[in-house]
């Protein structure tokens, strides 16, 4: 990990790949829920109230490294009264879990009707068969479903991304299940921790808050000088 980041704030999107990593990371993770990704406002807030926890604890001119995708554009605006904050220059959390940005264009120009899970969406319950049982449970077996099949009808594929980080046996289940309920496509992708690496170190396209910045025009993306976006094989 690079020596310049003193803290971590984290998506638990990427708990598993993270831990990974756990003996190279030597600073503390300030974790926030999976479910926020789907609404943007609240993952604002909640960074927010996770950058002010940091502020706390460390010194003026320290950087915390925002391990989060950029959801809905919920990371815009974010900013530090003392310290320096950088996260990737991505717009989902896909990228990072696939092992880069240009498999993960490639992928979706391929098949652009999938549906990416890996464990962590799974035990957040942020997947279709966890989502369609919420809504049977509002509105009942007939129109839960109804309402269910409407949220994924776009797409073809359900897809377990495994990049070595989790026991995959009960997960496969959960989404082969799915599959069936939905009539979709089952996928397996094998995922990469290039990504995840490249982040730690602050080699791949980041963006760069400097403390006390008021507006998005202090943002400044910089790009490693290895210009480095990592491809998995």
């Amino acid at each position: 990990m690079h020596e310049s980041i003193k803290m971590i704030i984290a998506c638990e999107a990427f708990r598993g790949e993270l831990e990974a990593f756990k003996e190279s990371i030597k600073v503390n993770i300030l974790w926030i829920e999976q479910a926020m990704h789907d609404v943007p406002d609240k993952l604002h807030l909640k960074a927010e109230e996770k950058i002010k926890e940091a502020e706390k604890v460390l010194n003026p001119g320290d950087t915390v490294l925002l391990f989060l995708g950029n959801c809905g554009g919920s990371l815009k605006g974010l900013s530090s009264e003392t310290l320096e904050l950088i996260y990737p220059n991505v717009d989902d959390c896909i990228p990072v879990i696939l092992g880069s940005m240009e498999r993960f264009k490639r992928m979706h120009a391929e098949r652009p009707g999938t549906f990416y899970m890996n464990k962590n969406w799974i035990d957040s319950g942020q997947d279709p068969l966890s989502s369609s049982r919420k809504y049977i449970e509002t509105y009942g077996e007939k129109k839960g479903w109804k309402v269910s099949k409407v949220m994924y009808k776009n797409y073809t594929t359900f897809a377990l991304i495994d990049n070595g980080c989790y026991e995959l046996e009960k997960y496969r289940a959960h989404v082969h299940e799915a599959c069936e309920k939905f009539e979709k496509i089952y996928s397996e992708e094998k995922g990469d921790l290039k990504f995840v690496e490249a982040i730690l170190k602050r080699e791949c396209e980041m963006v760069s808050i400097p403390p006390n910045s008021d507006n998005d025009e202090s943002k400044q993306i910089y790009q490693s000088r290895k210009e480095f976006f990592p491809e998995t094989k």
